[in-house]
């Protein structure tokens, strides 16, 4: 099999940082269709980070109408670390609260704000809710840009390429999952 590569380019340290990610040998587009087949499943895998050489936690998306998965978030940083949460722990769960928002319906767009002074990503219903920590999917590390970081998770999507439309109320950014899951690039399989 020839391994490929794609770049996930959430280059704040508090979520990860440029990274190459090629598919491991292992790793294949059945594993979550043969258990899930008709709905979106969020999976944390090991993927392989050509830049460091190692294995790294890797939230993925089984996205059932594409028959494939998608890259969300490489979880590299070990800022968290001091607080107990390894990359993979953070890994295994926000993909869990991506799937548990995605079940319940609450994760149309992905949002940004700030809670107890710490910039955070969450999943809303609707434009024009704000974050909150019933809605936060994960924090950043002080100082980092929340907006910043789905941009470059919009990059992956994209392609450089454009064709996602960010969509904001106030000075708050809204982006689609919807659109994320249709766009991005599926991870090739076996």
């Amino acid at each position: 099999m020839r391994q490929q590569s794609f770049f996930i380019t959430l280059g704040l340290a508090a979520v990860t940082s440029l990274a190459t990610i090629s598919l491991p040998a292992n790793f294949s587009q059945s594993t979550a269709a043969e258990l899930q087949s008709n709905q979106v499943t969020f999976l944390c895998q090991s993927m392989f980070d050509a830049a460091s050489g190692e294995s790294i936690p890797t939230t993925v998306a089984w996205i059932p109408e594409r028959k494939g998965h998608v890259y969300f978030i490489g979880w590299k940083s070990e800022y968290f670390n001091k607080g107990g949460w390894t990359p993979a722990q953070r890994c295994q769960k926000v993909s869990q609260k991506f799937q548990e928002f995605y079940e319940q319906g609450r994760l149309n767009f992905l949002s940004t704000g700030k809670i107890k002074g710490y910039p955070v990503i969450c999943g809303v219903l609707n434009q024009g809710e704000t974050c909150n920590p019933s809605n936060q999917l994960f924090t950043l590390r002080t100082g980092s840009d929340a907006e910043d970081v789905i941009q470059k998770l919009m990059d992956i999507a994209e392609g450089k390429s454009g064709g996602i439309i960010f969509q904001n109320s106030n000075d708050q950014l809204y982006v689609s999952v919807k659109d994320f899951f249709n766009k991005s690039p599926l991870i090739p399989g076996k």
